[in-house]
């Protein structure tokens, strides 16, 4: 279980700005619905390149802990290789600077190719035999800068590819994501005992090059989507990304719920769990597998119900959600089989409410001249959360039993809802102050590029 990102809301300047007030991230206003991105015949090709690919990474996501448990039997040493998705979240705002002053194209085939390299490698160490723990985490690093790279790289990208409808196309593609996360346990759980890891792992590999191909078709990012002061403004760092999201209470309250969560269900909670069906439940890994895919089920149905409607309601969405995070997490306590499963369900679901509120934030609320570096702060702090995930749950594990810290997890999640109710007020008056996000202006810290 993983883990998210406005303006400012009352049309505040950015410290030291001048000039004129820049557009949002995108013109529609709150009431008002977008047309569904289905209908575009070039959305549903690149969303389909996504899918292929993003279920190489579901089964990657599957295989490789369940592999980990086969090969050592240990929490921390999954817990480790956990912990390369978020430690890679740390080159997030270079990332985001990059693609915010030569455009998203820069980052997206260079991040295929990384990760592809990255799962050869390990693919080719594990065929070969043995192979230590440093260098599968080293190996799975690489694949999750990779990933960071092409993620930001096509996040950043989607509203110049689609501006009629670029808040309904970031909710599909994470929707297109979340209908993807099922098949990876669902093939692991179908093939495992007759391919073994390895096998799996080479088809992971091998859908590196669907998106490959969509690219090659001609649907991808506009050459530059940035103006040329934009670009040279970029060279700054990044601290215009911070004062977009620290400027708009709302995107604010979502940051600061997003990274409670992050380390309360991040990458240390998906590894308790899998330790837990394996070791307390006594469950095969194929059964593990099938386990997973039927929480994974009602986590896109929770993606679906906020990201498919016309209108979008994210304090409504981000608070059920957070609410039934906290509750699971108590419910996970229980000794009893079909609690401990209705809890993962409980669990899904609110982290699907949760996530595709949290992305579909970023496109509705943040400036897209700055959007690149704001997605990657935001992904910097939520996963320096879910970096600690890791690092924390096993502890907890070790002092108090796997029953006891699901508890004291639940205690934390209940901080992020209390928090996010007591900042309701000033959310609402952000919203009526300004609904699709600030007029925030940015520093003119250069002069005007000469035509």
């Amino acid at each position: 279980m993983s883990p998210v990102s406005g303006t400012g809301e009352d049309g505040h300047r950015l410290p030291g700005a001048t000039g004129t007030p820049v557009a949002t991230g995108t013109p529609v206003a709150a009431e008002e619905r977008e047309p569904s991105p289905l209908r575009d015949r070039r959305f549903r090709i690149f969303a389909a390149g996504n899918a292929l690919n993003n279920v190489g990474e579901s089964v990657y996501a599957t295989v490789l802990p369940l592999m980990v448990y086969d090969l050592t039997g240990s929490l921390a040493e999954m817990s480790l290789l956990a912990a390369a998705v978020p430690l890679s979240l740390v080159a997030g705002p270079w990332l985001g600077s990059a693609a915010d002053r030569w455009g998203s194209r820069v980052l997206v085939v260079p991040g295929l190719l990384t990760q592809a390299a990255g799962a050869i490698v390990m693919n080719l160490c594990l065929t070969a035999g043995h192979t230590p723990t440093w260098l599968l985490f080293g190996c799975a690093l690489l694949v999750s800068l990779g990933g960071s790279a092409y993620l930001i790289g096509w996040v950043t990208g989607v509203p110049a590819m689609f501006p009629r409808c670029p808040v309904r196309a970031r909710g599909t593609l994470n929707s297109v994501f979340f209908a993807t996360t099922l098949t990876g346990p669902l093939l692991t759980a179908a093939l495992l005992r007759w391919t073994g890891y390895p096998a799996l792992l080479w088809l992971n590999a091998a859908t590196f090059a669907a998106p490959i191909a969509v690219w090659a078709l001609g649907v991808h990012p506009p050459a530059r989507q940035a103006a040329s002061g934009t670009r040279r403004r970029a060279r700054s760092g990044v601290r215009e990304g911070w004062s977009a999201v620290t400027s708009d209470q709302r995107m604010l309250t979502m940051t600061v719920v997003h990274v409670v969560l992050s380390l309360v269900c991040g990458a240390g909670l998906q590894a308790l769990l899998i330790y837990d069906l394996r070791h307390s439940w006594h469950l095969a890994g194929a059964t593990s597998g099938a386990v997973v895919l039927g929480a994974n089920s009602c986590m896109l149905l929770g993606n679906l119900l906020v990201a498919q409607r016309a209108t979008f309601r994210p304090h409504l969405s981000l608070t059920l959600g957070t609410s039934l995070l906290a509750l699971s997490l108590f419910v996970l306590t229980a000794p009893f089989w079909p609690l401990f499963f209705g809890g993962m369900v409980m669990a899904a679901f609110g982290q699907g409410l949760v996530l595709s509120t949290v992305v579909m934030m970023r496109v509705k609320y943040l400036p897209q001249e700055v959007l690149g570096r704001s997605s990657g702060l935001l992904a910097l702090l939520s996963g320096g959360a879910a970096l600690l995930s890791p690092l924390l749950i096993p502890v907890l594990s070790n002092t108090l039993g796997v029953r006891r810290a699901f508890c004291v997890l639940g205690l934390l999640s209940l901080s992020a809802l209390w928090y996010l109710r007591h900042a309701g007020p000033a959310w609402e008056a952000a919203d009526r102050t300004s609904p699709t996000g600030s007029s925030t202006a940015l520093p003119e810290t250069v002069a005007p590029e000469r035509t």
